[in-house]
């Protein structure tokens, strides 16, 4: 990744581009419930964005920012928080674990910086290894993680309202999104697809 100065000028020459639902989100049970409000009192909020803000993300540095990650395919949802793995097979398995939550998402999201894009990955000096690598104990790693720079300056900026990237876990078609819902501009949206009414959320 280039410098931190050097990477916000190049940011400024990279067009932001839209992007559109539907996506997945994959949440673990325990976390349907914004915390420290007891869950009876409030209702259920999928897109709470808040767990990232708190214990950090991919592109969020911890208590920085809010940012709801989603995935473009369901499998890739599970994947990313390790609910199945794919053996050598390449037949998925189920892992034991919590519960987890998974919605459909339907959204409209207007400026995307994405990572997918070969082009853009060579303008902010980074590489694929560099994104999807162990960003929580990189090797040597000293400071802050070179996505936490990205996704701080991404947000800082206000020209994006998210991330396009490729997924660490579901190599190589998985894609996720992070998104910055205070970064969301009309008619920009996140809502969640629930014809039953049991998990209702937008956001905009």
């Amino acid at each position: 990744m280039l410098p931190e100065k050097d990477l916000k000028v190049a940011l400024q020459g990279i067009a932001g581009v839209p992007a559109h639902g539907p996506f997945s989100r994959c949440v673990a049970l325990q976390y349907l419930f914004p915390k420290p409000v007891p869950a009876p009192s409030v209702p259920p909020q999928p897109l709470w964005g808040m767990g990232s803000k708190l214990y950090g993300g991919r592109y969020t540095p911890k208590n920085s920012f809010e940012t709801i990650y989603l995935a473009e395919d369901m499998v890739t949802a599970l994947t990313e928080v390790v609910a199945i793995v794919t053996g050598l097979s390449g037949r998925a398995i189920t892992l034991a674990s919590g519960p987890w939550v998974i919605v459909a998402v339907h959204g409209v999201l207007l400026s995307i910086l994405d990572l997918t894009i070969t082009a853009n990955v060579q303008t902010i000096g980074s590489s694929y290894q560099e994104l999807t690598g162990s960003w929580r104990y990189a090797v040597g790693q000293q400071g802050e993680p070179a996505t936490h720079v990205l996704g701080r300056l991404c947000h800082q900026s206000k020209r994006f309202d998210g991330i396009r990237f490729p997924s660490s876990k579901n190599s190589p078609h998985g894609v996720c999104l992070a998104v910055f819902p205070d970064r969301l501009k009309s008619p920009a949206y996140l809502e969640v697809f629930d014809p039953q009414n049991n998990v209702p959320q937008r956001i905009s």
